[in-house]
């Protein structure tokens, strides 16, 4: 008799945090050594956690090419993907999205690590789009992007989820706000929520006719 797929599913916390990194990213594709960086887990922990979600049939693997730096040739590599077909999909992606600590205040005292925040909007995994390409939109007068990713990869590994975000300048977002450029857009146009703005954001894509 074949073991029950959620037995498998939920051994550990480790387990939970890549089920999440694949439910909540389900068209993203991951290297072995990405996600053993990005969740932060020692290599054997890791190995033995995919094996058990392969095991259980919600993930997959497949062969892609990726980039190496130095060298203009692709090469090829083993990713690990989502099963859209596993039975349980959508029951799993609820469960988790619900028990996952995704609230403001949490997002937010990440972020303020990497200073003082002027704009900060959600959408994609906070709003429960696991499809959009954008979670995070940031701006900041005093921009470094170093510390924001720094921000952001600890909010990751805290989750077990890859969080997509854009971040730049006060200025900058402005100006593509003003500009209807295709990045502000697309997230403004679609399901999200404004957390901080503290530079009139908000009016601005008003007076431009974006949907709030």
């Amino acid at each position: 008799m074949a073991a029950d797929p959620l037995a498998i599913l939920f051994g550990s916390t480790s387990r939970v945090k890549l089920l999440r990194f694949f439910l909540f990213n389900p068209s993203s594709e991951f290297t072995f050594d990405d996600l053993s960086k990005r969740a932060r887990l020692v290599r054997r922990t890791a190995r033995t956690e995919l094996n058990a979600l392969l095991k259980a049939g919600v993930i997959r693997q497949k062969n892609i090419y990726i980039s190496t730096p130095g060298k203009t040739k692709k090469m090829k590599a083993l990713a690990y993907t989502l099963d859209k077909s596993f039975p349980e999909l959508q029951a799993l992606q609820t469960f988790l999205f619900e028990t996952a600590p995704l609230d403001n205040k949490n997002l937010l005292r990440h972020l303020r690590q990497a200073g003082q925040l002027d704009f900060v909007g959600i959408s994609g995994v906070f709003v429960r789009d696991f499809e959009q390409r954008l979670d995070v939109l940031i701006a900041m007068k005093k921009f470094s992007q170093s510390k924001v990713e720094k921000a952001i990869r600890s909010l990751e590994a805290e989750l077990g989820i890859e969080v997509r975000f854009a971040a730049m300048s006060a200025e900058d977002l402005m100006y593509r706000v003003g500009m209807y450029d295709k990045l502000t857009r697309d997230f403004f146009d679609y399901t999200h929520q404004v957390l901080v703005d503290r530079i009139g954001v908000k009016d601005e894509v008003t007076s431009n006719s974006y949907r709030m």
